[in-house]
């Protein structure tokens, strides 16, 4: 799993190959690495390699903005396979038959989160995210029924509380959709649809630009099937309160 060990710690590693810590940084110092970070550094480099086309033609900038370019459309690419467009369809088919939707997520996962958030609720739908600490956003879960849908987004590692969270939602009867970058992802044992959405960015730092496009992929669908879409009212009181400066 070239993908998961390019950015996970080493307990991650540890518990995922069914070892203890000490010999995943043994194993790295045994490949003459001086623990598993630098490794880790290793592998990355040749995962994202692995991942760009290069043309004989035309040699690629390594400028780090042309090589972030790159590796996103890699990402784009990857997320646009069969088995999530399919997964897509049937998020959005789970927003557009529930009562309420309450949207999950830790850290840089609330960009997405508040995406998918705002726009939804501008087409009708009832869509918040559960904000704030871990005992508010309990509040939000355990409220939820068979009705509802709980939406979680899972960017990179995931938290003993967003787990806990995802599994409360199951335990309440709502349906659940997980965006997550892992395949093997804990989060995926709860869901009824999963979306995998590569985040690899040129560092250490994840990339968000294909979670956002599978949110927006969620959106148009939503849009296309005009089910509660609110679009029309809301465009009219922005004009009836002037909140617009619009250009003569």
């Amino acid at each position: 799993m070239p993908q998961f060990a390019s950015y996970a710690s080493a307990r991650e590693v540890a518990e995922r190959a069914g070892v203890n810590v000490s010999t995943v940084v043994r194993t790295a110092q045994q490949l003459e690495f001086e623990g598993w970070s630098d490794l880790k550094k290793a592998l990355r480099a040749e995962y994202l390699n692995s991942l760009v086309t290069t043309s004989p033609e035309r040699p690629m900038s390594t400028d780090a903005a042309a090589q972030m370019l790159r590796q996103d459309a890699a990402n784009l690419a990857t997320a646009s396979s069969a088995a999530n467009i399919a997964a897509i369809k049937s998020v959005a088919d789970a927003i557009n038959a529930a009562r309420r939707i309450i949207v999950i997520t830790t850290g840089s996962g609330a960009g997405p989160a508040q995406v998918l958030s705002y726009l939804a609720s501008i087409y009708g739908y009832d869509i918040h995210i559960a904000a704030g600490p871990a005992t508010s956003q309990a509040v939000s879960v355990s409220q939820m029924d068979e009705r509802d849908c709980l939406i979680v987004i899972n960017v990179w590692r995931l938290t003993r509380a967003l787990r806990g969270l995802t599994r409360l939602g199951r335990e309440r009867g709502a349906t659940i959709a997980v965006l997550t970058d892992l395949h093997s992802s804990p989060l995926n044992a709860y869901a009824d649809h999963v979306v995998i959405t590569p985040i690899e960015g040129i560092n250490a730092t994840p990339s968000l630009t294909a979670m956002v496009a599978v949110v927006h992929a969620i959106l148009a669908q939503l849009e296309s099937s005009g089910a509660r879409s609110s679009v029309g009212r809301i465009e009219q009181a922005w004009e009836t309160l002037d909140l617009m400066d619009d250009q003569p």
